[in-house]
Order: C-alpha cells, then sequence, then structure tokens
C-alpha cells in the first residue's frame, strides 16, 4: 500500500486532526469531543512515504489496512471512523454522545 503526503494531509481534514506543521513533520492529535484520542505524523514532502509509513500511519489511527484504504478513498466518513473507535473501546461511551451519533 503506497500513501502521498496528499493522501496523509487529506485524512488529517477529513478526520479534522489538531495539526502543527514544523520543519519536517506534521504532528498532530484525533481528537473526539475535545479529547485528544491519538497521536498521529507524517512527513512532509511530496512523494510517496516508504511501505511500512502507511501500515504505521494506520496502527497510529487504530485501523486496520482494510479500513486504511477505505479511509484513504473517501469510502469511511468522519462518523464512520468514530463508530469503528466506539466499537473497539477507544472511545468510552461516556464520551460518545447520547443518542448514538458521532461527533461530526
Amino acid at each position: 500500500m503506497q500513501l502521498t503526503t496528499r493522501e496523509a494531509e487529506k485524512i488529517f481534514t477529513k478526520l479534522k486532526v489538531e495539526a502543527v506543521k514544523s520543519t519536517h513533520h506534521v504532528r498532530g492529535f484525533v481528537t473526539y469531543n475535545g479529547v485528544r484520542l491519538l497521536p498521529v505524523h507524517y512527513s512532509n514532502g511530496h512523494k510517496d512515504m516508504p511501505g511500512n509509513v502507511p501500515k504505521r500511519f494506520a496502527k497510529s489511527l487504530n485501523l486496520s489496512l482494510t479500513e486504511f484504504a477505505e479511509l484513504k478513498r473517501c469510502t469511511m466518513s468522519r462518523d464512520d471512523y468514530f463508530d469503528i473507535q466506539i466499537e473497539r473501546g477507544l472511545i468510552p461511551l461516556s464520551l460518545a454522545k447520547v443518542d448514538g451519533a458521532s461527533e461530526t
């Protein structure tokens, strides 16, 4: 699986990651209802990232490679992503919205 910097930027935007750019990397946190859940980062540049980076990026988002491919292809919404995290117990039910809907 390949991942470009542009695709990583799109994922950051879709998930509304609180990002901070530095000289070599973009770092941030996936947040849900104002709570920081997962630290994520990627390297600046215009090339495909090396082979192991997409796997690590997927792991940092707590996704399988199949789920990550869906997120990358834009077939997974932000709500879908957070529903997966709620199912996996990363987001406590007390933090999830009462009506069962994810944060938008």
